[in-house]
């Protein structure tokens, strides 16, 4: 494929094409000339919602065969929101700027045709921004041979001193035939110097930036710059579970209040949410002891957290109770693409504001057994099993208490972590470290031990180095050493 980028013909503010400005409809705009005669067709012409909220309505416009994006954010739906605008540009003039400066960069973008603010007494009511549509995809949706296209793309990028902090695929649409890339949504764009050495560390940025998303061939470097960045992204996006969003919400149940994810509510789930402790009472009980009990009935775990040591009370105000904790570390796992239970509920239960227990409600792993006892294929478990733990690692996790009975067996014969109370995220830059790496494999291989012949460690410890992209004497570097000496 002959990847040619091509400048896109001025618009916004150019000696061939100059903006106007004009008043319609209470609004003030500014226009790219050849667009102005269009502006009321437009505008009047058949809509589609792409996207809306409160705050922003996004809609596609058809008219003579063309297509026009426009976004208008609802200032107004906010008390006092508008007022901030007297101090600082709105999102659409703001956009509409960094497209004036872009293009004085010859850099292909989306083109910005219209932009048009209402102002009342009160501050700004509304902002609009008018795009042109572009026959493109997502960079995730364009097929592999485009992703060297990509690359050249991000490069041409820094060399033009435009730096984009918040680079996602989306914001890339490509076109395979002819060949092209257009930038949208610049809103994160900053424009920076030009030097050698800036523009490369710019363009390693963006291209980690993508390589959360993407398989790019980048450098090494880069490669482990993006997957710090994917870490801090997923840890930033593990909160929403403790948040009212479309997968999640907060719902009373009786005299509780529960974090709940919507989607898998029913009768069932919502009676446990409504008396928990006679759940408790009359389930399976899978762990009674002093500092949990953990009860198991028609597919679902109910864990619950019991009251341990009067100072814990305190730092649960500040840290969040073990429950809600134990909550966010399953759904950070689950966004990481570890294998675990799934969760879907969790509350605390507080005497004068102060959380004394807490509860986590999950998905039963059928049939359940653990690695000690687990009965199949012992090599092609222990190769599952260094794969698991190789993840858990690359994504930067330790897990201080990993042993065999917090690793279940599902029906499939795949091993899931549980019991997460031991899980901490290292929050390095890189995967976990080689010596909280080698503790982690050491405890395991020691309660595994009675189970694991010569064989089967090999496989367990060659899948997990591959996984991790290690050599096996890298994690024992000391005694490497030690023999060598000798």
């Amino acid at each position: 494929m002959n990847f040619q980028f091509r400048s896109l013909p001025p618009t916004c503010h150019n000696v061939r094409i100059r903006v106007i400005k004009r008043k319609h409809d209470r609004f003030r705009w500014q226009l790219a000339d050849d667009f102005a005669p269009l502006l009321e067709p437009v505008l009047n012409a058949p809509v589609q919602i792409v996207k809306e909220s409160p705050a922003k309505l996004v809609a596609r416009h058809e008219i003579n065969g063309r297509s026009y994006y426009v976004k208008c954010y609802r200032h107004a739906a906010f008390p006092f929101r508008p007022v901030k605008f007297f101090f600082k540009r709105s999102q659409a003039k703001e956009e509409w700027q960094l497209a004036v400066e872009c293009e004085k960069r010859r850099m292909p973008i989306v083109r910005h045709v219209a932009s048009g603010e209402r102002w009342t007494l009160f501050g700004l009511q509304e902002s609009i921004l008018i795009t042109e549509a572009f026959a493109g995809v997502p960079a995730n949706e364009a097929p592999a041979s485009t992703h060297k296209g990509i690359i050249l793309f991000v490069e041409r990028m820094a060399r033009a001193g435009v730096m984009h902090l918040d680079l996602h695929p989306a914001n890339l649409l490509v076109r395979k035939e002819p060949f092209e890339i257009r930038l949208v949504d610049l809103h994160g764009i900053h424009f920076a110097h030009t030097s050698a050495f800036e523009s490369d560390a710019n363009r390693d940025h963006m291209l980690a930036q993508l390589c959360i998303s993407l398989s790019l061939k980048v450098p090494r470097q880069v490669e482990w710059f993006g997957r710090m960045l994917r870490q801090r992204a997923l840890k930033k996006r593990s909160v929403r579970c403790l948040r009212t969003n479309r997968e999640f919400s907060i719902r009373r149940f009786g005299r509780w209040k529960w974090n709940v994810r919507t989607a898998v509510l029913n009768a069932q789930i919502e009676r446990v949410l409504s008396n928990p402790d006679r759940f408790i009472e009359s389930g399976r009980a899978l762990k009674r002891g002093r500092s949990s009990t953990v009860v198991a009935g028609n597919g679902l775990v109910l864990k619950r957290y019991n009251f341990k040591k009067p100072l814990n009370l305190l730092k649960d105000l500040f840290r969040g109770s073990r429950g809600r904790r134990g909550f966010r570390k399953a759904y950070h796992l689950e966004l990481c693409g570890v294998p675990t239970a799934r969760v879907i509920a969790t509350a605390d239960a507080r005497v004068l504001g102060f959380p004394t227990r807490s509860y986590v409600l999950m998905e039963e792993i059928s049939p359940g057994l653990h690695a000690g006892v687990w009965q199949g294929d012992e090599r092609a478990g222990a190769r599952k099993l260094g794969r698991l733990i190789a993840s858990l690692h690359n994504e930067g996790f330790v897990h201080r208490d990993l042993k065999e009975t917090n690793i279940l067996f599902d029906k499939k014969g795949d091993p899931n972590l549980i019991d997460l109370d031991g899980l901490v995220f290292t929050g390095a830059a890189g995967p976990v470290l080689e010596e909280d790496a080698v503790s982690n494999l050491r405890r395991l291989a020691e309660g595994l031990a009675p189970r694991l012949t010569r064989s089967t460690f090999i496989g367990f410890l060659l899948s997990y180095c591959r996984q991790r992209r290690l050599n096996p004497r890298d994690l024992f570097p000391r005694s490497n050493h030690a023999r060598r000496s000798r």
